[in-house]
């Protein structure tokens, strides 16, 4: 009969006004709205006031040591500390297992920050622009990526076929994963002089581009990733600038640019960039990344780099450029297997499927040629990254000597010297790991050919294929009557014409 009270108790103390609130951005494009993979539950009465508990007055009857301590969420924590998409109501109600969490949460008085720090998931980046199916995976919860969804921590961004992402990085670096591709977003750490980050690439194709202040030159040439395009920011896209040039031209103007073919928008867009790289100037933070793949690692700081996998198959990689300062170093697998090998050739260079050797190609496959194709000329989202830089990134840079500031403001532990140690000690966990996880893969697969299902151990054309077929149909309707009417659209029809092109 006590147990029957005491769960009857519980029950009641459980049942809360909660209200469900989506967390919103502001100063952002069109509505501000932000895709969010969960909601977040707020509490009407959210913490009990920090003088309560330091008080030693007894108006409230409330003696120091019973009370729990507790602090307002950092930015990206949540209010609730109950795991709901996890609950099982049984357990919830079970009365024995309430009473041991009682008793250990008594012995800890500050259990529930200490729980708010475990569970904090540091904001990585932002989905630029998806095109096709972008999966993101959070535990045991997914949901389908778009313009401004969230990436965090433990994320997993997955594209099905003929799907490709673009992800802008908290530290201003565009990431694009390619068709049937997936990748883990596993770390990113704020440092005092560096940011690093550490990312695997479960499968497929990963280009990795981190920004330059660099003057970027002039190049006419059709954009090669026209797939993506439009972007859904609206100041980025090449119409923009044809918009604003179209309205203030003449007649006589507007017919000999059409007869010449004289696209002023490609320079107004080129010198929009370098303003705004000249504007904002070097990052006070060097950008660092491993780049894990099963049978390889990059470490690369300051690099453009393209990165291949296929379970089962080889690795193939490939440094786009050699700037001053930079990093660009080889890891293999094996247990005892720790000398890293830095590179300098701008080629590309492939890694056996067992991880303990690699070669420079010297006749590189045209699978891998085409692939460095559809990243070579990317202005548009060149324009994109400058603008975000601006929005979210200079703000975070701004506050990077400030250790409080970086954690209630954008919710971001800033590390010392120890990220160094960090970075040393994933270096050894991560050879370990892999070198097991090889074996398991093949393994795997060994059994599903056996079963008769086929497996492919090579890189094929999918990842590239459908963005491939964009660019050359772009090339036949690049000055169609479709393309060129844009320029002669109001805001309210541009506005219109990129929701239904550009991709959300």
């Amino acid at each position: 009969m006590n147990k029957l009270f005491l769960s009857v108790f519980a029950l009641c103390l459980t049942i809360m006004p909660f209200g469900v609130s989506a967390q919103l951005e502001h100063d952002f494009e069109f509505m501000g709205l932000e895709t969010e993979i969960l909601p977040e539950i707020k509490n009407d009465k959210n913490f009990t006031p920090q003088d309560l508990f330091q008080s030693k007055s007894l108006d409230w009857n409330v003696k120091v040591k019973e009370v729990e301590q507790d602090k307002e969420p950092l930015k990206g924590q949540k209010f609730s500390l109950i795991p709901w998409e996890d609950q099982d109501p049984e357990e919830w109600l079970d009365i024995n297992k309430w009473m041991i969490e009682r008793s250990v949460k008594d012995q800890i008085p500050d259990w529930k920050m200490r729980l708010r720090d475990e569970r904090h998931a540091e904001l990585v980046g932002k989905l630029i622009q998806c095109h096709g199916v972008c999966q993101i995976y959070r535990g045991t919860q997914s949901a389908k990526g778009g313009h401004l969804s969230r990436v965090t921590e433990g994320d997993e961004l997955r594209t099905n076929k003929d799907s490709t992402a673009w992800l802008y990085l908290m530290d201003g670096t565009l990431l694009r994963l390619s068709s049937n591709s997936s990748i883990s977003l596993l770390e990113i750490n704020f440092g005092q002089s560096e940011v690093f980050f550490q990312i695997r690439l479960n499968q497929g194709h990963v280009f990795w581009h981190p920004r330059q202040v660099s003057k970027l030159p002039i190049n006419e040439s059709p954009e090669t990733d026209a797939v993506s395009l439009p972007l859904m920011i609206r100041e980025a896209n090449q119409e923009y600038f044809e918009r604003h040039i179209f309205k203030k031209q003449k007649d006589i103007e507007q017919l000999s640019e059409l007869l010449t073919l004289d696209d002023n928008a490609i320079q107004k867009q080129f010198d929009k960039i370098n303003e705004m790289r000249a504007l904002s100037g070097p990052s006070k933070l060097k950008t660092k990344v491993m780049m894990v793949a099963p049978n390889a690692t990059i470490v690369s700081s300051e690099v453009s780099f393209d990165l291949v996998f296929t379970p089962g198959g080889k690795s193939y990689f490939k440094k786009r450029v050699s700037v001053s300062g930079e990093e660009f170093s080889l890891y293999l697998r094996g247990y005892n297997l720790i000398e890293n090998f830095p590179l300098s050739e701008i080629a590309w260079h492939e890694v056996d499927p067992d991880g303990r050797s690699h070669a420079l190609m010297n006749n590189p496959l045209g699978i891998l040629q085409v692939t460095e194709l559809i990243t070579k000329r990317i202005k548009t989202l060149e324009l994109a990254r400058e603008v975000w830089f601006e929005k979210l990134t200079l703000p975070i840079l701004n506050a990077i000597d400030d250790s409080k500031k970086m954690a209630v403001q954008f919710g971001y532990t800033l590390w010392g010297d120890e990220i160094g140690k960090r970075f040393n000690y994933l270096v050894e966990y991560t050879r370990r790991v892999e070198t097991t996880n090889l074996r398991s893969i093949d393994n795997l697969l060994q059994k599903l050919e056996a079963n008769g299902e086929k497996v492919v151990r090579e890189a094929t054309a999918d990842h590239y294929q459908e963005s491939l077929n964009y660019y050359l149909k772009g090339l036949k309707q690049r000055y169609t009557d479709r393309k060129m009417e844009v320029r002669e659209m109001s805001d309210l029809q541009y506005y219109v014409w990129i929701l239904n092109h550009g991709k959300l």
